[in-house]
């Protein structure tokens, strides 16, 4: 089966064009590197922090980008204006050519960042983490997981008994006083894992980046996943391992990254990155 990832909307970027969709050739992505980024009124959420991931990746991986970062926030400028959304997920990939579309996003509930979500262990990893690499085996993997259990998401435990991130998110324990993460270099550095990081170190929570092993599930308090769609999402059962979504530390991180966006979309210094 090929991982085709298909455009929404009326429009899509190929290299330096805009295009109907009617005219977009699915095509096989492995191996391509790619980022999900967040349209919000408009906006691109931390366009800059994406796109340094995505020349990271891009290096990683050993494909050349034939388009300057400028260039590339033109072109998702133009996206945004032609397809008239102010809302939504978009996916820029790179395998041969730079493709840039809106792709069909599913937002957590009220309810889930109330009460917490459901997620299941699987025992895959990624190679490269650090790259935002196209893995087929691992994406459909979790992709039957989810659908046949009901997951939220499921986590991705390495052949050494370690959890490192989810599927398509980071995951975050909290011990005490204390937030527990996997180290950088096990996991793909996400966007809204580092600004959880830069906010926790502001709260003053003390943060660790460890291995973190499957059967520790039990000894932590809480637990939430970091991601582009689902922002900060708390957790409220792992396995049989039930947890509190209604953690004090969790509840602050959350605030705090809900005012991290509000002040991006609404402060100046952002500007250049529309």
């Amino acid at each position: 089966m090929k991982m085709a990832v298909l455009p929404i909307h009326k429009f899509f970027v190929f290299n330096n064009e805009i295009k109907a969709t009617e005219v977009f050739v699915p095509a096989e992505n492995e191996g391509g590197i790619y980022e999900v980024l967040r349209v919000v009124k408009g906006i691109p959420l931390f366009l800059k922090d994406h796109l340094e991931r995505f020349y990271h990746s891009a290096q990683i991986a050993g494909k050349t980008i034939s388009f300057s970062e400028n260039q590339i926030k033109e072109f998702l400028k133009n996206l945004i204006e032609k397809n008239e959304t102010n809302e939504g997920n978009v996916l820029i990939s790179c395998k041969i050519n730079l493709k840039a579309f809106f792709i069909p996003h599913k937002y957590p509930t009220d309810e889930m960042y109330q009460k917490g979500v459901s997620c299941g262990i699987l025992k895959a990893e990624r190679e490269n983490p650090n790259a935002k690499v196209f893995q087929t085996t691992v994406r459909q993997k979790a992709d039957k997981m989810l659908v046949d259990k009901g997951f939220y998401e499921v986590l991705l435990v390495d052949k050494w008994g370690k959890i490192t991130e989810g599927s398509r998110s980071n995951v975050f324990f909290v011990k005490g006083i204390e937030l527990l993460t996997a180290p950088p270099d096990k996991v793909l550095l996400g966007i809204t894992r580092q600004k959880t990081i830069q906010l926790a170190e502001k709260l003053s929570i003390q943060i660790n980046e460890r291995e973190i092993n499957l059967n520790e599930l039990g000894n932590f308090d809480a637990a939430f996943i970091t991601g582009t769609s689902p922002k900060i999402l708390p957790i409220k059962k792992i396995d049989q391992f039930t947890f509190n979504p209604q953690n004090e530390i969790v509840r602050q991180v959350m605030k705090s990254y809900d005012d991290l966006i509000e002040d991006y979309l609404y402060s100046l210094p952002h500007k250049s990155d529309k």
